[in-house]
């Protein structure tokens, strides 16, 4: 989608372990996502841009015992730069932990985790540039030239 469509250039999409793409999709539970989501970054305005069912991106069909689910990623748009929260993920400490199939230690993994398991090794940030350009996210403290910054986070 065009920078003109979708003016929330900072976004990041989150891997949630414990929910199916139906159960997302309904408004309530939707609402508490976006809302820890907004806790956590703080922005003025956050919208859902996109929900996928973790089997669209070759995820395993869970197996039918223990209520398992299939995941869902989410993909939300704001307005401000990134929080240093949803930035902990980029520290050397949990890249470590990341790639040896770890969980990190993110601060505010609490705000979500009474109603959603979010894979934080998965979070993918992203800016939308001024060129149109959609590159993976850097440093929210030089934005002033319109140009990114090559940033990684999906796994």
């Amino acid at each position: 989608m065009a920078t003109e469509e979708f003016p929330l250039p900072y976004q990041a999409e989150f891997y949630i372990k414990n929910m199916n793409v139906e159960e997302m999709l309904a408004s309530e539970v939707l609402g508490d996502f976006l809302g820890a989501v907004k806790n956590v970054w703080q922005p003025e305005r956050l919208n859902a841009i996109n929900i996928t069912s973790a089997l669209d991106r070759g995820g395993r069909v869970p197996l039918p015992i223990n209520n398992l689910k299939e995941g869902v990623y989410v993909m939300v748009g704001a307005d401000v730069p990134f929080s240093s929260c949803l930035r902990e993920v980029e520290n050397p400490h949990n890249q470590l932990r990341c790639s040896q199939e770890m969980e990190p230690v993110i601060s505010c993994d609490k705000k979500f985790r009474a109603q959603f398991h979010i894979d934080w090794c998965k979070i993918s940030l992203v800016r939308i540039c001024h060129d149109s350009k959609i590159q993976p996210y850097k440093d929210q403290n030089n934005n002033s030239s319109g140009t990114c910054h090559t940033y990684l986070h999906p796994r």
